[in-house]
């Protein structure tokens, strides 16, 4: 009885690390630049769009010229 439940117990963890994992791979960064050097990014975000918005509003904090995206790519 203390076998299989310790099986269980190793399957369930061993489940929990792939499906846990999963959505962090198929995730979207990016980078947003701006002329004089200012930038901003992103990482972690579902879609690509989000992690556009996220990069330039990031950017834009730290300058007064146009940003834009430099870089995007999936997570991994």
């Amino acid at each position: 009885m203390i076998r299989k439940m310790t099986r269980i117990a190793a399957a369930g963890l061993m489940l929990g690390m792939v499906f846990g994992a999963a959505p962090q791979a198929f995730a979207w960064a990016c980078q947003a630049q701006a002329n004089d050097g200012a930038s901003g990014y992103s990482y972690n975000y579902p879609n690509r769009r989000s992690a556009r918005q996220r990069a330039l509003a990031e950017c834009n904090v730290n300058t007064n010229y146009q940003c834009y995206i430099a870089d995007c790519q999936r997570n991994g």
